[in-house]
């Protein structure tokens, strides 16, 4: 008898489907994982609502599987699988590299996006169990479940953090509090920032855990506007921007001689283009630095950050919810995003 599973679809404008599907053959090289939890990304919001993205391999319009921040218990191992097996607790790369093209070999796995991965699966994430490449999966233990997940989010933070350069000492800008923001704050506080300034449009539960990240101070942008913070030194030497598009021309008039701007995120249509005094960005020396953290890297670090409390994964997470409530889980998100943080899907 085929085995059958429940999982969720999605297609744009925001339209959701579970179905119950025949639980995926484990072929080599790969094993299939019985999720446990799965976080709902921003991501996850731009293939709901946009019928022009690019984020995965159908077109948005289309229905199809979803979930990327996942956490899980190994059912079934394939040939050639070596390193985990049956009922060991994983937590998956949303993409990895191949080890053997040309950067690869020397030495930039960051720029390898031909590595295996699940986003061509038929579903996904949210579902009851994911097929996944053995190069996705990552081990881990002493974390429960809804914050393991996180080692996603949060590498998604740290490769930011990362492209930003921060040294001892820099007075930092995070712009916009979502999930990955956030996170970048203890990441900053880390990497050595002196004086921390966290910018959201609003406040609710997003500007409370910027605080207690370690946030020096906390701006509403739509009292404040960012070019009128009175910053101690004139401006912020390293800004971290995980907001619209339209925030990196925010950050530029208060960057410090000298200043890096590190960027993520996700705009289609007029707001992705981006219009800047190329003087002033000349004669302040400043950069601008896309960050695109594909292929996932860092897991292992950013599981032992949670693990170790340097990072609360605990208390990114404002929900809960079981798999058949995904629709209003996806609702909540978009509709109240001052309440909601990271909402974890658990089948």
């Amino acid at each position: 008898m085929t085995r059958t599973m429940l999982a969720a679809f999605v297609r744009a404008p925001f339209q959701f489907e579970l179905r119950e599907i025949p639980v995926p053959t484990v072929r080599e090289g790969w094993a299939l994982v019985k999720v446990e939890a799965c976080g709902i990304c921003g991501t996850d919001l731009h293939i709901a609502s946009s019928t022009t993205h690019r984020l995965t391999t159908k077109p948005p319009t289309e229905w199809q599987g979803f979930g990327h921040e996942i956490a899980g218990v190994v059912a079934e191992v394939g040939p050639g699988v070596h390193h985990v097996r049956e009922g060991d607790r994983v937590v998956l790369e949303s993409g990895s590299f191949c080890g053997t093209c040309e950067l690869c070999r020397n030495g930039r796995v960051d720029l390898c996006n031909k590595g295996p991965n699940f986003w061509s699966n038929e579903s996904m994430g949210f579902a009851e169990y994911i097929l996944a490449p053995k190069e996705c999966l990552v081990p881990f233990d002493g974390l429960p479940f809804e914050v393991a997940c996180l080692a996603e989010p949060l590498g998604v933070a740290l490769d930011m953090t990362y492209t930003a350069d921060i040294a001892l000492g820099n007075d930092v800008l995070v712009l916009g509090l979502g999930p990955i923001g956030l996170f970048s704050i203890p990441l900053a506080r880390m990497k050595g920032a002196a004086r921390i300034y966290a910018v959201n449009r609003s406040g609710g539960k997003r500007a409370d855990l910027a605080r207690r990240y370690g946030a020096d101070e906390v701006i509403l942008s739509s009292e404040t506007p960012v070019e009128q913070i009175p910053f101690r030194r004139g401006g912020v030497d390293r800004a971290l921007v995980s907001a619209s598009a339209s925030a990196v021309l925010s950050a530029m008039p208060v960057m410090n001689y000298g200043g890096i701007i590190a960027f993520i995120g996700i705009e289609y249509g007029p707001g992705a283009l981006l219009q800047f005094d190329a003087n002033e960005f000349h004669f302040k020396k400043l950069q601008l630095r896309a960050s695109h953290a594909a292929p996932a890297l860092y897991f292992p670090t950013c599981l032992q950050l949670l693990k170790d409390g340097h990072v609360d994964g605990q208390a990114m997470v404002s929900h809960v919810m079981p798999l058949e409530r995904i629709a209003e889980a996806m609702m909540l998100l978009r509709d109240n995003r001052s309440e909601a943080l990271k909402i974890v899907i658990k089948p």
